[in-house]
């Protein structure tokens, strides 16, 4: 077990380089912050869909750009959803030809032929000498087959990380919750740059698939963005513990604290439609016990955030408003009352009829809008639509 001091340094280091990469490469660093990190004593790296846990002596052995390639690794393993695939596939060749897709599309990102880490070579290309993302993991693995299963160079490309967890993952909704990540990282991010041709064909054919429901997906976007290091369970695979260490300064608690939900009460939304959208936010609230927040009420104007620690506080807040809907009015007050402590999220329940303020208003801070009973479709942030 690591001790504390050792897994805050290790901590920063992670952040400090996700924030790199999600200021150089905006998809994939959105899509790293729907990943929380953990330590273990699991040889390299691994993930489970839902974390990304290291082996801290495999961090202190690597360089800043060889942590960001592994961190790029393992959010394209997800992306993919490779966890989820190949279960009745030979382990050792189908794994191969994961990571042989999978570094192939990041070699594409970085525009470069060749990337080594812990002083292997990767590997990425297939066994017809093509770059890997020109194929599916499947498409590869019966590709080593029909050559005897014993592909060329495997042994000396080394290996970036373990995928022996991925048998134990038994949540088929991970692949909806992936879905719902790549479209909201694609919607806030610069298509331009930085996104290999392969995954974007994948991505228009998945730009159709029904939203995930609300609830489930702002359970999500708690759990992966305000509590970012948290206490995993220790995995029998590997020996000694996991620990995720916390993304708070003692490291010892999972509260999911600071966020900011705004409810419009413009003329515009109706009482039924209001009550509706506020039952379900308090729905989802009495499902995450440990949720601490405060709630506003907006028009033209912000009230004040009154706190809350109980479904039962929440229910007791009272609606004020009803003149017109004004959003950049949210995040003015939060530039002028809140600059020292931003909420980690901000939830807003509007109707959506009113013109919407740039990203660059949030100030860095997720939002949800929760789109009650019209058909609006706000132009950023994570957006759900809930009807009467």
């Amino acid at each position: 077990m690591e001790n504390r001091a050792t897994a805050a340094a290790i901590s920063a280091r992670l952040t400090r380089n996700r924030a790199e990469l999600l200021e150089e490469f905006p998809f994939f660093g959105r899509l790293l912050l729907r990943l929380r990190f953990g330590l273990s004593k699991c040889g390299t790296a691994y993930t489970d869909m839902q974390s990304i846990v290291f082996d801290p002596e495999f961090v202190w052995r690597i360089s800043d750009e060889e942590l960001k390639f592994v961190m790029l690794h393992e959010v394209m393993h997800c992306v993919l959803k490779h966890c989820l695939r190949g279960r009745t596939l030979l382990h050792r060749l189908y794994n191969v030809a994961c990571d042989t897709v999978v570094n192939s599309c990041i070699l594409e990102v970085y525009g470069r032929e060749e990337f080594t880490v812990d002083g292997c070579q990767v590997f990425h290309r297939a066994p017809d000498g093509n770059e890997g993302n020109r194929y599916t993991a499947e498409e590869i693995y019966y590709m080593f087959l029909k050559d005897g299963g014993s592909p060329e160079g495997i042994e000396l490309s080394g290996t970036l990380d373990s995928h022996a967890v991925w048998d134990s993952i038994k949540d088929p909704s991970l692949s909806d919750v992936w879905e719902a990540n790549i479209r909201e990282a694609s919607r806030s991010s610069n298509w331009g740059s930085g996104v290999p041709g392969a995954l974007k064909r994948y991505l228009k054919e998945i730009s159709h698939t029904p939203k995930t429901n609300w609830r489930q997906l702002l359970q999500d976007y708690i759990r992966n963005d305000s509590s970012d290091f948290t206490y995993l369970s220790p995995d029998r695979r590997y020996q000694g513990d996991v620990i995720m260490p916390s993304f708070q300064a003692d490291i010892s608690g999972e509260m999911v604290e600071n966020l900011w939900f705004l409810v419009d009460t413009s003329g515009s939304i109706s009482d039924k439609a209001l009550a509706q959208a506020f039952g379900e936010v308090q729905d989802a609230v009495e499902q995450i016990d440990t949720l601490r927040g405060e709630i506003s009420f907006f028009d033209t104007a912000v009230t004040d955030p009154v706190p809350f620690e109980t479904v039962e506080e929440l229910r007791r807040v009272k609606p004020v408003g009803g003149g017109g809907t004004n959003f950049a009015a949210i995040f003015r007050y939060m530039r002028q009352h809140m600059a020292e402590r931003l909420p980690s999220l901000v939830i807003i329940l509007t109707d959506g009829y009113c013109n919407f303020p740039d990203e660059s208003a949030a100030m860095g801070v997720p939002v949800v809008w929760i789109i009650v009973n019209s058909g609006v479709e706000p132009p950023w942030g994570q957006k759900v639509h809930i009807e009467n």
